[in-house]
């Protein structure tokens, strides 16, 4: 897992983009209770961050506020991460509005193999971003169940 997690880090604009998501699972703390309401995350890839808005409205009058929204993604990053902001109307995927429900505590057993993988990477803030990510995908599959069991379909004797 190590050296994948090396090869991955070496594939160019990869480590900004870890970095980005693991700031932008943080989205309702990152830019507040009303705004986080109102939008989510899309899509990031060289400094741009695509919002999703579900009301045409809402995404014209953010086109004033981009430049505050772009200074506190890059206060929560510690650097210039974040340029620029595009807006698309559309409907929040399932799994962000599920998100706004409580997560579930992770056992104790969770926390400390999201911790043994993201203490794979060197870079600190990368293993902080990889462990809050981590800790994510464990809680969505606590609220989802466990994957199905592969099983090879029954055959009737007909």
């Amino acid at each position: 897992m190590g050296k994948l997690l090396e090869n991955l880090l070496k594939i160019p604009g990869y480590r900004e983009r870890l970095k980005a998501w693991g700031i932008l699972l943080d989205w309702e703390e990152v830019v507040g209770e009303e705004l986080a309401r109102r939008t989510w995350p899309v899509a990031f890839a060289h400094g741009r961050l695509t919002l999703g808005v579900a009301d045409p409205i809402w995404g014209a009058a953010l086109r004033f506020e981009a430049p505050k929204i772009l200074e506190a993604l890059n206060k929560a990053a510690g650097e210039k991460l974040f340029t620029s902001i595009r807006f698309v109307v559309g409907k929040p995927p399932a799994f962000w509005k599920r998100k706004a429900r409580r997560a579930s505590p992770l056992s104790p057993e969770e926390e400390e193999k999201a911790q043994r993988e993201a203490a794979l990477i060197e870079d600190p803030e990368l293993r902080e971003a990889f462990r809050r990510w981590r800790r994510v995908l464990l809680q969505a599959q606590k609220r989802s169940g466990p994957p199905p069991k592969n099983k090879a379909p029954s055959v009737s004797g007909r």
